[in-house]
């Protein structure tokens, strides 16, 4: 089957729907005759266009978007990653077999694909593990290593959506590359794993009752696997993600203070938007258990959070400033308000810099009012370079 993503099956989409259209008109005239046989021809001719001319168009915005990575993500068909996902207990450091199959960027980083199943969550799916320039270079170096000079950034696709809008669609590894090319970033591992891994599903990255366990698979699994598979060391990693992923990336960050240091929303909102299905007593619970405010109010207060959200987008920027209006007296929030557009990648494409630059240290944090959407301020102008960088720590495994 053609790939989901591939511009040669949104040609081909398009050139079976055109070709369809053109031999209608062409023998339109065969089907004159008013009687029934000509009729129902006539009906399916046109229907048969119309779902050619969508299915086109649906392609076309997917491919745009990157909303879905395969037609298996499409049709909820998820159980291929069952079948070839690597158990926890087989994982082993990154292997010359693994270099050599490495996706090499024009920017000079490495992107590893991995089909893993998690050790806690017991979730089969797909996790995309970037190597910065620099970082690259150390592992294809007869040494096999990470070094130790590295941060760690988990990066959350939103919903629907896939792990590799950030590398594609989003430019967010050629930004990353870009910042750390030029200094402004420390060398970076991303870690993108996928979201939406219950078919049909939006499930918030959220851990349920005798359900689906994402929030484990996106915090506690990812952490094993990157020690085992990148051979890095325990320090705490940033979180960052837009639109449904900007809300996983504030949600580890809060609930997960001893795996992350710090989290960015692009887009993102600060409550999770529960499944239709539920029980009344499962979205209180839900509720309950995923309000960030209160976490923060009882529990550890050492992480910090990063808001970047259109004042036009209602919903996030909505959203964003409840949370403010709560939590600004209890952790330190930057905000940055986007003056124009909606909830659209285009929008955000200009900001992914802002969040990688203040995740390494380049911005202060506003600990201040929050501002109000109506007057937005000025996006504060970045520093030229970072003014912290990672801890050192013992040097990562070699292989």
């Amino acid at each position: 089957m053609l790939p989901l993503l591939s511009l040669s099956t949104e040609v081909e989409f398009w050139i079976a729907t055109f070709a369809i259209l053109v031999v209608t008109v062409f023998y339109w005239h065969k089907f004159a005759v008013h009687n029934w046989k000509n009729i129902t021809a006539r009906f399916s001719l046109i229907i048969t266009i119309q779902c050619f001319a969508l299915a086109s168009m649906g392609v076309t915005i997917n491919r745009s978007g990157e909303f879905y990575g395969s037609w298996s993500d499409l049709f909820g068909a998820q159980g291929q990653y069952q079948k070839i996902a690597i158990s926890p207990s087989k994982l082993s450091q990154f292997s010359a077999v693994d270099l050599a199959n490495a996706t090499h960027t024009k920017g000079g980083s490495l992107i590893f694909r991995k089909v893993i199943k998690g050790e806690k969550s017991g979730i089969s799916n797909v996790v995309y593990v970037v190597a910065s320039p620099k970082i690259a270079a150390q592992l294809e170096s007869p040494l096999h290593s990470v070094g130790n000079y590295y941060q760690v950034v988990e990066l959350f696709p939103g919903s629907p959506g896939v792990p590799q809008t950030w590398i594609g669609t989003l430019d967010g590894i050629t930004t990353m590359e870009n910042l750390e090319i030029a200094g402004r970033i420390p060398p970076t591992i991303a870690v993108i794993p996928a979201i939406n891994v219950q078919p049909g599903q939006d499930t918030e990255c959220m851990n349920f009752v005798g359900g689906a366990q994402v929030e484990t698979w996106i915090t506690k699994d990812m952490k094993t696997f990157m020690l085992k598979f990148m051979g890095i060391d325990n320090r705490l990693w940033s979180s960052y993600g837009y639109s449904t992923g900007g809300w996983c990336a504030a949600e580890v960050a809060v609930l997960h203070q001893d795996l992350y240091s710090q989290g960015v929303s692009l887009a993102g909102y600060f409550s999770p938007l529960l499944p239709l299905g539920l029980s009344k007593r499962e979205k209180n619970y839900l509720s309950t258990h995923y309000d960030l405010v209160s976490h923060l109010v009882h529990g550890p207060r050492n992480t910090k959070i990063m808001i970047i959200a259109s004042v036009k987008d209602r919903f996030a920027n909505s959203s964003a400033q409840n949370f403010m209006k709560s939590a600004l007296t209890l952790i330190p929030i930057k905000y940055v308000p986007i003056p124009t557009g909606g909830h659209n990648i285009g929008v955000w494409k200009p900001y992914v810099a802002s969040g990688f630059l203040w995740l390494s240290g380049a911005n202060e944090i506003i600990s201040s009012a929050s501002p109000t959407p109506q007057s937005p301020t000025p996006t504060p102008t970045l520093a030229p370079t970072p003014t912290t960088t990672p801890t050192p720590s013992a040097s990562g495994s070699p292989k």
